[in-house]
Protein backbone atom coordinates (compact mmCIF):
# COMPACT_ATOMS: atom_id res chain seq x y z
CA UNK A 1 0.00 0.00 0.00
CA UNK A 2 2.92 2.42 0.71
CA UNK A 3 4.30 1.84 -2.66
CA UNK A 4 1.13 2.69 -4.34
CA UNK A 5 0.98 6.08 -2.26
CA UNK A 6 4.33 6.95 -3.22
CA UNK A 7 3.41 6.10 -7.13
CA UNK A 8 0.37 8.36 -7.02
CA UNK A 9 2.35 10.93 -5.15
CA UNK A 10 5.00 11.04 -7.60
CA UNK A 11 3.22 10.58 -10.68
CA UNK A 12 1.11 13.83 -9.25
CA UNK A 13 3.99 15.85 -8.26
CA UNK A 14 5.69 15.51 -11.78
CA UNK A 15 2.21 16.29 -13.23
CA UNK A 16 2.20 19.42 -11.46
CA UNK A 17 5.51 20.51 -11.89
CA UNK A 18 5.07 19.90 -15.69
CA UNK A 19 2.16 21.77 -16.23
CA UNK A 20 3.30 25.10 -13.94
CA UNK A 21 7.28 24.71 -15.86
CA UNK A 22 4.81 25.74 -19.03
CA UNK A 23 2.16 28.48 -17.52
CA UNK A 24 3.25 32.02 -18.49
CA UNK A 25 3.35 34.93 -16.41
CA UNK A 26 -0.05 36.01 -15.69
CA UNK A 27 -1.73 37.86 -18.13
CA UNK A 28 -3.23 41.50 -17.48
CA UNK A 29 -6.38 43.27 -18.62
CA UNK A 30 -7.76 46.26 -19.53
CA UNK A 31 -11.55 45.52 -20.44
CA UNK A 32 -12.06 42.07 -20.73
CA UNK A 33 -11.31 39.42 -18.60
CA UNK A 34 -11.35 35.01 -18.50
CA UNK A 35 -14.74 35.58 -19.64
CA UNK A 36 -13.82 35.92 -23.00
CA UNK A 37 -12.93 31.94 -23.27
CA UNK A 38 -15.85 30.15 -23.48
CA UNK A 39 -14.04 27.03 -25.12
CA UNK A 40 -12.77 25.31 -22.00
CA UNK A 41 -12.41 22.05 -23.24
CA UNK A 42 -13.01 19.02 -20.31
CA UNK A 43 -10.00 17.17 -17.85
CA UNK A 44 -10.74 13.82 -18.29
CA UNK A 45 -10.81 13.59 -22.23
CA UNK A 46 -13.95 11.20 -21.90
CA UNK A 47 -16.68 11.32 -25.08
CA UNK A 48 -16.71 15.05 -26.38
CA UNK A 49 -14.62 18.11 -26.39
CA UNK A 50 -16.01 20.56 -23.70
CA UNK A 51 -19.04 19.17 -22.59
CA UNK A 52 -18.72 16.37 -19.60
CA UNK A 53 -20.58 13.01 -19.55
CA UNK A 54 -21.27 11.36 -16.48
CA UNK A 55 -18.36 9.18 -16.91
CA UNK A 56 -15.19 9.28 -14.62
CA UNK A 57 -12.14 8.42 -15.18
CA UNK A 58 -11.34 5.27 -13.32
CA UNK A 59 -8.99 5.06 -10.58
CA UNK A 60 -5.47 6.15 -11.31
CA UNK A 61 -5.57 6.51 -15.26
CA UNK A 62 -4.79 10.01 -15.98
CA UNK A 63 -5.80 12.17 -19.01
CA UNK A 64 -3.06 15.32 -20.11
CA UNK A 65 -4.39 17.71 -22.36
CA UNK A 66 -3.00 20.51 -24.78
CA UNK A 67 -5.79 22.78 -26.73
CA UNK A 68 -5.12 25.35 -29.37
CA UNK A 69 -7.85 27.42 -30.00
CA UNK A 70 -8.19 30.82 -32.55
CA UNK A 71 -10.90 32.73 -32.21
CA UNK A 72 -12.13 36.28 -34.47
CA UNK A 73 -13.77 38.88 -33.02
CA UNK A 74 -14.58 37.44 -29.61
CA UNK A 75 -13.10 40.60 -27.89
CA UNK A 76 -15.83 43.10 -26.05
CA UNK A 77 -17.04 46.38 -28.43
CA UNK A 78 -18.93 49.43 -27.90
CA UNK A 79 -19.39 49.91 -31.49
CA UNK A 80 -21.81 48.77 -34.14
CA UNK A 81 -19.19 48.55 -37.08
CA UNK A 82 -17.91 44.80 -36.55
CA UNK A 83 -19.17 42.55 -39.49
CA UNK A 84 -18.25 38.83 -40.19
CA UNK A 85 -16.71 40.21 -43.21
CA UNK A 86 -14.69 42.79 -41.47
CA UNK A 87 -12.08 40.85 -39.08
CA UNK A 88 -10.65 43.52 -36.44
CA UNK A 89 -9.49 41.64 -33.90
CA UNK A 90 -8.15 37.78 -32.88
CA UNK A 91 -7.37 35.75 -29.93
CA UNK A 92 -4.64 32.62 -30.08
CA UNK A 93 -5.53 30.51 -26.83
CA UNK A 94 -3.87 27.42 -25.39
CA UNK A 95 -5.83 25.63 -22.00
CA UNK A 96 -3.27 22.82 -20.77
CA UNK A 97 -5.29 20.27 -18.71
CA UNK A 98 -5.08 16.87 -16.40
CA UNK A 99 -7.11 14.64 -14.82
CA UNK A 100 -7.01 11.83 -12.48
CA UNK A 101 -9.42 9.05 -11.02
CA UNK A 102 -9.85 8.53 -7.61
CA UNK A 103 -12.54 6.10 -7.56
CA UNK A 104 -15.18 4.16 -9.98
CA UNK A 105 -17.90 7.43 -9.23
CA UNK A 106 -15.10 10.70 -8.71
CA UNK A 107 -12.53 12.02 -10.48
CA UNK A 108 -10.89 15.78 -10.16
CA UNK A 109 -9.35 18.13 -12.72
CA UNK A 110 -7.32 21.11 -13.14
CA UNK A 111 -6.82 23.53 -16.10
CA UNK A 112 -4.53 26.37 -16.72
CA UNK A 113 -5.60 28.58 -19.99
CA UNK A 114 -3.71 31.33 -21.21
CA UNK A 115 -3.69 34.01 -23.72
CA UNK A 116 -0.72 33.26 -26.39
CA UNK A 117 -1.21 36.05 -28.71
CA UNK A 118 -3.92 38.79 -29.57
CA UNK A 119 -4.42 41.19 -32.57
CA UNK A 120 -6.90 44.05 -32.87
CA UNK A 121 -6.98 45.79 -36.15
CA UNK A 122 -9.28 48.19 -36.17
CA UNK A 123 -8.91 50.18 -32.35
CA UNK A 124 -11.31 52.90 -32.95
CA UNK A 125 -14.18 53.73 -30.54
CA UNK A 126 -14.38 52.09 -26.98
CA UNK A 127 -13.65 48.72 -27.05
CA UNK A 128 -11.97 45.50 -24.91
CA UNK A 129 -8.30 44.04 -25.18
CA UNK A 130 -5.74 42.00 -23.15
CA UNK A 131 -3.01 44.35 -22.14
CA UNK A 132 -0.86 41.23 -22.07
CA UNK A 133 -0.53 37.72 -22.89
CA UNK A 134 -0.29 34.59 -20.82
CA UNK A 135 -2.19 32.50 -17.73
CA UNK A 136 -5.50 33.85 -17.29
CA UNK A 137 -6.92 31.71 -14.42
CA UNK A 138 -6.60 28.57 -12.38
CA UNK A 139 -9.56 25.94 -12.96
CA UNK A 140 -10.37 22.80 -10.61
CA UNK A 141 -13.06 20.65 -10.99
CA UNK A 142 -14.19 17.38 -9.47
CA UNK A 143 -16.83 15.00 -10.65
CA UNK A 144 -18.98 12.47 -9.00
CA UNK A 145 -21.29 10.07 -10.68
CA UNK A 146 -23.91 9.22 -8.25
CA UNK A 147 -26.35 7.10 -10.80
CA UNK A 148 -25.28 4.61 -13.54
CA UNK A 149 -22.56 3.21 -15.52
CA UNK A 150 -20.06 4.26 -18.51
CA UNK A 151 -22.82 4.01 -20.88
CA UNK A 152 -25.18 6.21 -19.15
CA UNK A 153 -25.95 8.05 -15.96
CA UNK A 154 -26.23 11.10 -13.76
CA UNK A 155 -23.48 13.42 -12.31
CA UNK A 156 -22.35 16.29 -10.76
CA UNK A 157 -19.76 18.39 -11.29
CA UNK A 158 -18.35 20.90 -9.13
CA UNK A 159 -16.04 23.63 -10.11
CA UNK A 160 -13.80 26.69 -9.15
CA UNK A 161 -12.37 29.67 -11.32
CA UNK A 162 -9.40 31.33 -9.63
CA UNK A 163 -8.92 34.54 -11.24
CA UNK A 164 -5.47 35.38 -12.50
CA UNK A 165 -5.86 38.70 -15.06
CA UNK A 166 -4.61 42.23 -12.74
CA UNK A 167 -7.22 44.70 -13.32
CA UNK A 168 -9.86 42.34 -14.56
CA UNK A 169 -13.39 44.36 -14.87
CA UNK A 170 -15.30 41.36 -15.14
CA UNK A 171 -14.34 40.68 -11.66
CA UNK A 172 -13.64 43.49 -10.02
CA UNK A 173 -10.87 44.85 -7.84
CA UNK A 174 -11.19 42.12 -4.45
CA UNK A 175 -13.14 39.99 -6.31
CA UNK A 176 -13.36 36.30 -4.93
CA UNK A 177 -13.22 33.09 -6.93
CA UNK A 178 -16.12 31.81 -8.98
CA UNK A 179 -17.67 28.58 -7.87
CA UNK A 180 -20.00 26.34 -10.61
CA UNK A 181 -22.71 23.88 -9.79
CA UNK A 182 -23.83 21.43 -12.77
CA UNK A 183 -25.74 18.52 -13.27
CA UNK A 184 -24.75 16.56 -15.96
CA UNK A 185 -26.83 13.42 -18.10
CA UNK A 186 -26.01 11.44 -21.13
CA UNK A 187 -26.73 8.12 -22.46
CA UNK A 188 -24.85 5.93 -25.42
CA UNK A 189 -26.80 4.10 -27.87
CA UNK A 190 -24.99 1.82 -30.12
CA UNK A 191 -22.57 4.10 -31.37
CA UNK A 192 -24.30 7.20 -30.80
CA UNK A 193 -23.72 9.20 -27.36
CA UNK A 194 -25.48 12.19 -26.19
CA UNK A 195 -25.09 14.32 -23.27
CA UNK A 196 -26.47 17.66 -21.63
CA UNK A 197 -25.18 19.99 -18.76
CA UNK A 198 -26.94 22.51 -17.34
CA UNK A 199 -25.88 24.74 -14.23
CA UNK A 200 -25.40 27.73 -12.22
CA UNK A 201 -22.40 30.25 -11.55
CA UNK A 202 -21.96 31.65 -8.22
CA UNK A 203 -19.53 34.89 -8.80
CA UNK A 204 -18.15 37.30 -5.62
CA UNK A 205 -17.23 40.24 -8.04
CA UNK A 206 -15.39 43.12 -6.28
CA UNK A 207 -16.06 46.70 -6.58
CA UNK A 208 -15.84 47.94 -10.44
CA UNK A 209 -12.17 49.04 -11.35
CA UNK A 210 -12.34 53.31 -12.08
CA UNK A 211 -12.31 54.13 -15.64
CA UNK A 212 -13.57 50.87 -16.37
CA UNK A 213 -16.91 51.02 -18.89
CA UNK A 214 -17.75 47.60 -18.01
CA UNK A 215 -19.42 46.58 -14.58
CA UNK A 216 -18.46 43.09 -12.72
CA UNK A 217 -20.42 40.41 -13.81
CA UNK A 218 -23.20 39.05 -11.84
CA UNK A 219 -24.26 35.35 -11.10
CA UNK A 220 -25.08 33.26 -14.77
CA UNK A 221 -26.86 30.00 -16.10
CA UNK A 222 -24.74 28.20 -17.80
CA UNK A 223 -25.54 24.62 -20.09
CA UNK A 224 -24.69 22.79 -22.95
CA UNK A 225 -25.14 19.93 -24.47
CA UNK A 226 -23.26 17.26 -27.16
CA UNK A 227 -23.50 14.59 -29.15
CA UNK A 228 -21.59 12.16 -31.14
CA UNK A 229 -20.64 9.39 -33.29
CA UNK A 230 -18.22 6.32 -33.50
CA UNK A 231 -17.42 5.61 -36.85
CA UNK A 232 -15.52 2.33 -37.81
CA UNK A 233 -11.77 4.50 -38.56
CA UNK A 234 -11.54 4.81 -34.34
CA UNK A 235 -12.96 8.30 -35.01
CA UNK A 236 -15.40 10.23 -33.48
CA UNK A 237 -18.05 12.96 -34.73
CA UNK A 238 -19.00 15.88 -32.08
CA UNK A 239 -21.49 17.89 -32.23
CA UNK A 240 -21.83 20.95 -29.24
CA UNK A 241 -23.52 23.36 -28.26
CA UNK A 242 -23.08 25.78 -24.82
CA UNK A 243 -23.57 29.19 -23.51
CA UNK A 244 -24.92 31.03 -20.57
CA UNK A 245 -27.47 33.49 -19.30
CA UNK A 246 -27.32 36.11 -17.02
CA UNK A 247 -29.37 35.38 -13.77
CA UNK A 248 -29.05 38.92 -12.52
CA UNK A 249 -28.52 42.42 -13.96
CA UNK A 250 -25.08 44.39 -14.28
CA UNK A 251 -26.05 47.41 -16.06
CA UNK A 252 -23.76 46.76 -18.72
CA UNK A 253 -23.40 48.72 -21.70
CA UNK A 254 -21.38 46.81 -23.53
CA UNK A 255 -22.35 45.87 -27.09
CA UNK A 256 -21.90 42.42 -26.78
CA UNK A 257 -24.89 40.68 -24.91
CA UNK A 258 -24.66 39.15 -21.59
CA UNK A 259 -26.41 35.47 -22.85
CA UNK A 260 -24.03 33.60 -25.29
CA UNK A 261 -23.88 30.47 -27.08
CA UNK A 262 -21.98 29.21 -29.51
CA UNK A 263 -21.90 25.44 -31.56
CA UNK A 264 -18.65 23.58 -32.17
CA UNK A 265 -18.46 20.70 -34.72
CA UNK A 266 -15.53 18.62 -34.54
CA UNK A 267 -13.67 15.04 -35.19
CA UNK A 268 -11.80 12.99 -32.56
CA UNK A 269 -8.87 10.40 -34.38
CA UNK A 270 -7.66 7.70 -31.52
CA UNK A 271 -3.96 7.48 -33.47
CA UNK A 272 -3.02 5.31 -31.31
CA UNK A 273 -4.34 3.54 -27.81
CA UNK A 274 -3.16 6.37 -25.55
CA UNK A 275 -3.33 9.40 -27.77
CA UNK A 276 -6.18 10.99 -29.48
CA UNK A 277 -6.59 13.78 -31.94
CA UNK A 278 -9.04 16.72 -32.09
CA UNK A 279 -9.37 19.10 -34.83
CA UNK A 280 -12.93 21.50 -35.18
CA UNK A 281 -14.38 24.94 -35.74
CA UNK A 282 -17.22 26.59 -34.81
CA UNK A 283 -19.06 30.08 -34.38
CA UNK A 284 -21.74 31.98 -32.12
CA UNK A 285 -25.36 31.56 -32.15
CA UNK A 286 -25.95 34.31 -29.74
CA UNK A 287 -23.62 37.34 -30.26
CA UNK A 288 -22.97 37.54 -26.72
CA UNK A 289 -19.67 37.82 -24.34
CA UNK A 290 -17.03 36.39 -25.94
CA UNK A 291 -18.59 34.17 -28.76
CA UNK A 292 -16.73 34.51 -31.88
CA UNK A 293 -17.53 34.55 -35.17
CA UNK A 294 -15.36 31.83 -36.34
CA UNK A 295 -13.43 29.70 -34.14
CA UNK A 296 -10.82 26.94 -34.90
CA UNK A 297 -9.62 24.31 -32.49
CA UNK A 298 -7.46 21.46 -32.15
CA UNK A 299 -5.86 19.25 -29.51
CA UNK A 300 -4.59 16.33 -27.70
CA UNK A 301 -5.39 14.13 -25.41
CA UNK A 302 -2.71 11.52 -23.51
CA UNK A 303 -4.16 9.08 -21.20
CA UNK A 304 -2.27 6.25 -19.37
CA UNK A 305 -2.46 4.18 -16.39
CA UNK A 306 -4.02 2.85 -14.00
CA UNK A 307 -0.98 4.11 -11.60
CA UNK A 308 -3.11 2.87 -8.50
CA UNK A 309 -6.77 1.65 -7.47
CA UNK A 310 -8.80 3.30 -5.75
CA UNK A 311 -8.19 5.57 -2.55
CA UNK A 312 -10.56 4.38 -0.84
CA UNK A 313 -10.37 0.95 0.56
CA UNK A 314 -12.69 -1.97 -1.24
CA UNK A 315 -13.75 -4.97 0.46
CA UNK A 316 -12.39 -8.17 -1.49
CA UNK A 317 -15.82 -10.42 -2.67
CA UNK A 318 -14.86 -14.05 -2.83
CA UNK A 319 -18.01 -15.64 -3.67
CA UNK A 320 -18.73 -19.22 -2.28
CA UNK A 321 -17.48 -22.01 -5.41
CA UNK A 322 -19.15 -25.72 -5.12
CA UNK A 323 -17.97 -28.13 -7.86
CA UNK A 324 -19.43 -31.34 -8.30
CA UNK A 325 -21.23 -31.14 -5.22
CA UNK A 326 -18.56 -30.72 -3.01
CA UNK A 327 -17.01 -27.17 -1.44
CA UNK A 328 -13.51 -26.30 -3.16
CA UNK A 329 -11.12 -24.65 -0.69
CA UNK A 330 -9.76 -21.30 -2.78
CA UNK A 331 -12.25 -19.05 -4.55
CA UNK A 332 -11.66 -16.77 -7.41
CA UNK A 333 -10.02 -13.49 -6.95
CA UNK A 334 -11.96 -10.91 -8.21
CA UNK A 335 -8.88 -8.62 -8.29
CA UNK A 336 -7.79 -11.10 -10.69
CA UNK A 337 -10.81 -12.60 -12.34
CA UNK A 338 -13.79 -11.32 -12.08
CA UNK A 339 -16.50 -14.01 -11.57
CA UNK A 340 -19.81 -12.22 -13.48
CA UNK A 341 -22.64 -14.61 -13.50
CA UNK A 342 -23.80 -18.09 -13.01
CA UNK A 343 -26.28 -18.89 -16.26
CA UNK A 344 -28.61 -21.79 -16.17
CA UNK A 345 -28.53 -23.66 -19.21
CA UNK A 346 -29.68 -27.24 -20.49
CA UNK A 347 -26.80 -28.68 -19.61
CA UNK A 348 -26.41 -27.32 -16.42
CA UNK A 349 -25.00 -23.91 -14.41
CA UNK A 350 -22.21 -22.03 -16.77
CA UNK A 351 -20.56 -19.45 -14.83
CA UNK A 352 -18.43 -16.86 -16.47
CA UNK A 353 -15.70 -15.17 -15.73
CA UNK A 354 -13.49 -11.78 -16.94
CA UNK A 355 -10.03 -10.29 -17.01
CA UNK A 356 -8.09 -7.67 -17.66
CA UNK A 357 -5.25 -8.44 -16.25
CA UNK A 358 -3.59 -10.97 -19.12
CA UNK A 359 -2.11 -8.72 -21.25
CA UNK A 360 0.10 -9.59 -24.53
CA UNK A 361 2.99 -7.70 -26.66
CA UNK A 362 1.75 -5.42 -28.81
CA UNK A 363 0.52 -7.43 -32.39
CA UNK A 364 1.53 -10.37 -30.95
CA UNK A 365 -0.21 -13.91 -28.66
CA UNK A 366 2.75 -13.94 -26.14
CA UNK A 367 1.76 -12.92 -22.78
CA UNK A 368 3.24 -10.50 -20.44
CA UNK A 369 2.49 -8.72 -17.07
CA UNK A 370 0.39 -11.04 -14.67
CA UNK A 371 -1.19 -13.62 -16.71
CA UNK A 372 0.77 -16.06 -14.70
CA UNK A 373 -0.85 -15.02 -11.64
CA UNK A 374 -4.13 -14.94 -13.20
CA UNK A 375 -3.78 -18.51 -14.58
CA UNK A 376 -2.82 -19.79 -11.35
CA UNK A 377 -5.47 -18.54 -10.06
CA UNK A 378 -7.43 -20.16 -12.35
CA UNK A 379 -6.23 -23.77 -12.20
CA UNK A 380 -6.65 -23.55 -8.59
CA UNK A 381 -10.55 -22.92 -9.08
CA UNK A 382 -10.89 -25.55 -11.36
CA UNK A 383 -9.01 -27.76 -9.08
CA UNK A 384 -12.32 -29.96 -8.09
CA UNK A 385 -12.99 -30.61 -11.74
CA UNK A 386 -15.14 -29.53 -15.30
CA UNK A 387 -16.32 -30.70 -18.23
CA UNK A 388 -15.85 -27.57 -20.12
CA UNK A 389 -13.76 -24.36 -20.59
CA UNK A 390 -14.33 -22.00 -23.02
CA UNK A 391 -11.60 -19.37 -23.44
CA UNK A 392 -12.59 -15.92 -25.37
CA UNK A 393 -10.79 -13.49 -26.33
CA UNK A 394 -11.76 -9.79 -26.95
CA UNK A 395 -9.80 -6.64 -28.32
CA UNK A 396 -11.01 -3.23 -28.66
CA UNK A 397 -11.68 -1.52 -32.26
CA UNK A 398 -8.01 0.04 -33.06
CA UNK A 399 -7.38 -1.73 -35.97
CA UNK A 400 -9.59 -3.67 -39.03
CA UNK A 401 -11.99 -6.23 -37.93
CA UNK A 402 -10.84 -8.88 -39.94
CA UNK A 403 -6.86 -8.48 -38.27
CA UNK A 404 -8.88 -7.91 -34.61
CA UNK A 405 -10.54 -10.97 -35.33
CA UNK A 406 -7.18 -13.38 -35.85
CA UNK A 407 -5.45 -11.34 -33.46
CA UNK A 408 -8.01 -12.80 -30.52
CA UNK A 409 -7.78 -15.98 -32.02
CA UNK A 410 -4.35 -16.43 -31.69
CA UNK A 411 -4.18 -15.03 -27.87
CA UNK A 412 -7.28 -17.51 -26.69
CA UNK A 413 -5.03 -20.10 -28.60
CA UNK A 414 -2.14 -19.35 -26.69
CA UNK A 415 -4.07 -19.29 -22.92
CA UNK A 416 -5.43 -22.63 -23.85
CA UNK A 417 -2.03 -23.95 -25.12
CA UNK A 418 -0.58 -22.79 -21.40
CA UNK A 419 -3.17 -24.22 -19.63
CA UNK A 420 -2.72 -27.58 -21.63
CA UNK A 421 1.17 -26.86 -20.87
CA UNK A 422 1.47 -25.66 -17.59
CA UNK A 423 -1.25 -27.44 -15.60
CA UNK A 424 -1.68 -31.03 -17.61
CA UNK A 425 -5.41 -29.58 -18.28
CA UNK A 426 -7.19 -32.09 -21.08
CA UNK A 427 -6.94 -30.31 -24.57
CA UNK A 428 -10.36 -31.76 -25.82
CA UNK A 429 -12.09 -29.83 -22.55
CA UNK A 430 -10.71 -26.56 -23.35
CA UNK A 431 -12.46 -24.24 -26.43
CA UNK A 432 -10.47 -20.96 -27.88
CA UNK A 433 -12.22 -18.65 -29.29
CA UNK A 434 -11.73 -15.40 -30.87
CA UNK A 435 -14.37 -12.97 -31.27
CA UNK A 436 -12.53 -9.69 -32.32
CA UNK A 437 -14.22 -6.02 -31.64
CA UNK A 438 -17.75 -7.42 -32.50
CA UNK A 439 -18.60 -7.69 -28.58
CA UNK A 440 -17.36 -4.69 -26.92
CA UNK A 441 -18.69 -3.88 -23.34
CA UNK A 442 -17.66 -0.33 -22.97
CA UNK A 443 -17.03 2.68 -25.26
CA UNK A 444 -14.50 2.14 -27.94
CA UNK A 445 -13.80 6.18 -28.38
CA UNK A 446 -11.78 6.16 -25.09
CA UNK A 447 -9.02 5.36 -23.49
CA UNK A 448 -10.33 3.62 -20.58
CA UNK A 449 -12.99 2.07 -23.11
CA UNK A 450 -10.72 0.58 -25.03
CA UNK A 451 -8.77 -0.99 -21.91
CA UNK A 452 -11.98 -2.61 -20.79
CA UNK A 453 -12.98 -4.07 -24.68
CA UNK A 454 -8.99 -5.92 -24.36
CA UNK A 455 -10.31 -8.69 -22.35
CA UNK A 456 -10.38 -12.08 -21.79
CA UNK A 457 -13.36 -14.18 -20.71
CA UNK A 458 -13.66 -17.77 -19.33
CA UNK A 459 -16.97 -20.01 -19.84
CA UNK A 460 -16.93 -22.84 -17.24
CA UNK A 461 -19.03 -25.61 -17.44
CA UNK A 462 -18.79 -28.51 -14.93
Amino acid sequence: MQFKKRRFASALSGLVFFLSSIVSPHARANVVGPDAQNFNPITSGLDFVTVQSSETLKPGIFNLGLFLNYAVNSLPYFETNQQKTQFNDTLLGLDLNAGVGLTNFWDVGISLPQILSQSVEDTSGARGEFASTGSTEIRLNSKFRFLGDDSHGFAVVLSGNFNQIQNNPYAGSGADPTFNAEAVADTTIGRVAVGGNVGYRFRSPGSKIAGSIANPLGNQWIFSGAVSYLTSFSTKVIGEIFGSLPAEDTNEIDRRSLSSAEALLGLKWDVTTNLALHVGGGTELLQGLASPDYRIYSGLNYTFGPVFHSILPTASHRPPVVAQGHAVEEAVDDELLQQLTTEQTSNGPVERFRTQSILFEFDSDKMVGNYARVLEELAKFLKGGFVELIVEGHTDSIGSDSYNLKLSQRRANAIKRYMVQKYNFDAKKITAIGYGESRPIADNGNYQGRQLNRRVEFKLRR
